[in-house]
């Protein structure tokens, strides 16, 4: 009975890591998400503040055309 109970025990504590690592990467995957969609919409507003600057920038040379 004991030699059983201590081939199980290796078992348990092997799932019990796998389950906190899984539980870890899970929580890793989470905040990568959460980062991409941060990142994303940097990215939009990067994208809308350079096209006025470059509207600027053509109404800028137009008037230094005049």
């Amino acid at each position: 009975m004991t030699a059983l109970v201590g081939l199980l025990v290796p078992l348990l504590a092997a799932g019990a890591a796998y389950g906190g690592v899984r539980a870890g990467l899970h929580g890793c995957r989470q905040s990568l998400d959460a980062m991409s969609r941060v990142v994303e919409r940097l990215d939009a507003r990067l994208d809308t503040h350079s096209d006025r600057l470059t509207r600027l920038e053509v109404e800028t040379s137009h008037l230094k055309d005049k």
